[in-house]
């Protein structure tokens, strides 16, 4: 171990997260300020994503109640309500944990009972948390950031952050399965923003909890996904997604829990995830904003991994708000993304025991079925709460009008089939680089 030289505090080696991401050089701590939501909050992205994410209300009734944005009235989007609520104090009285492996069953069972799918512990390290700056300015950029009045660092740097809280505690929600076949639409945008809106109240409450245990419990310090890593929520995919043995990539990565409380931590998992994403590729045949790559993985801030394009994924939203307002493609059509039935977990067992060199083979034949039985490209049609996917919006989709209640004669009847709309965009992928630089 290095010693730092201010502290005096030793510097961990870099922790192993499994076979899909490797630390192999020097790791900056991100910045929360230079992430896309603040940065769009100061108009760094341009004039249409900042107008469209700051300055408009959805036409989905839904969404603007669900989601971070596009509401008429903030007061009516109650995350936003319950993440501005003073935060609670720590019991003076701390409960006695003589049996740490104890206390994290515990912890888990407690979060399993408030709603969460997914809760996994892990160590911290240095190179998880971010970076000691002021808070962002952002409302809708972190759950935690925008309450956070004080400096929960203190002064403290990242190596005696991780010596004075060395646990971080991942708790989430997975997207409606159903629901989430219609990417690229509102139904599919209820599944996310639902789930989204689900882990902030259950992260709020295990927080609390942990606080009236007489410990304490920080959120927006530490990055999700290298938690996720480093806990076994799931392998880091191509698509830039932690995909879960269970949930396939349909799982939100929430601002985990930074704690003293004293429990174990999980390990990193093998799913075959980083033996199928070398050969899948499904989310890059699919994205339509090509932001998945097809190549290799690179090195970026001395991390190993397949790097999306963060940018175009993120400024095509303001072009496509008539039919969705989070693409999710990527996250839908992952073979992982399947319904939680005997064959998909037999499917998983054999790819996650069988011998590493003979997995290729495995993948290929896996894929080969996926690709016959599911399709290359995944375009289900799906109709819930009087909306439907089938229906191409602005013409006669009542998610244009916010309808949903049952269908008069104002509608034009619901063409046959089960094949849902799907706004073309690959000829288009460059329109909004033109026009807003």
């Amino acid at each position: 171990m290095a010693v730092t030289p201010d502290t005096g505090i030793e510097t961990p080696p870099p922790p192993y997260l499994g076979r899909s991401v490797r630390i192999v050089g020097p790791v900056d701590n991100v910045d929360m300020n230079q992430t896309p939501h603040p940065r769009n909050s100061r108009g760094e992205l341009g004039k249409a994503l900042f107008n469209w994410y700051r300055n408009t209300i959805s036409r989905d009734p839904l969404t603007r109640v669900s989601a971070p944005n596009h509401f008429a009235d903030k007061r009516n989007f109650l995350a936003a309500v319950v993440n501005q609520a003073p935060k609670g104090k720590i019991n003076a009285k701390p409960a006695t944990v003589p049996d740490p492996a104890a206390m994290t069953r515990h912890i888990k069972a407690v979060a399993r009972h408030m709603g969460a799918d997914v809760v996994t512990v892990a160590r911290a390290h240095p190179s998880f948390l971010y970076a000691a700056t002021p808070p962002a300015k952002d409302s809708a950029a972190r759950d935690v950031y925008q309450n956070r009045s004080e400096d929960v660092h203190q002064g403290r740097t990242v190596e005696q952050m991780v010596e004075r809280y060395p646990y971080i505690i991942v708790a989430t929600t997975a997207w409606d399965y159903e629901k989430l076949q219609a990417h690229r639409h509102f139904i599919g945008d209820a599944a996310y923003h639902v789930s989204q809106m689900k882990a902030q109240f259950i992260l709020k409450a295990l927080e609390g909890y942990i606080k009236e245990l007489g410990y304490a419990a920080l959120r927006g310090v530490s990055n999700p996904q290298a938690a996720g890593l480093a806990s076994g929520v799931g392998e880091l995919g191509r698509n830039g997604l932690l995909i879960h043995r269970k949930f396939g990539a349909r799982i939100h990565m929430p601002d985990p829990i930074m704690t003293d409380l004293p429990l174990v931590s999980d390990q990193p998992v093998d799913n075959g995830v980083e033996d199928f994403c070398k050969i899948c590729r499904k989310c890059a045949i699919n994205c339509p904003t090509n932001s998945v790559p097809f190549g290799d993985k690179v090195v970026w801030n001395g991390v190993e991994k397949y790097k999306i394009n963060w940018l175009t994924c993120y400024k095509i939203r303001p072009y496509m708000d008539t039919n969705w307002g989070s693409c999710l493609t990527c996250a839908t059509v992952c073979p992982f993304t399947k319904p939680d039935v005997w064959w998909r977990s037999l499917t998983v067992w054999a790819l996650s025991t069988c011998p590493i060199p003979a997995r290729p083979v495995l993948v290929r034949a896996l894929k080969a079925i996926d690709d016959r039985f599911w399709g290359v490209t995944r375009q289900t049609r799906v109709r819930w709460l009087g909306y439907d996917s089938g229906i191409k919006p602005g013409e006669h989709a009542c998610t244009v009008a916010g309808c949903t209640a049952t269908h008069d004669a104002g509608h034009t009847t619901h063409p046959a089939g089960d094949v849902g709309y799907y706004a073309p965009l690959k000829e288009n992928t460059n329109r909004f680089v033109k026009r807003d630089v």
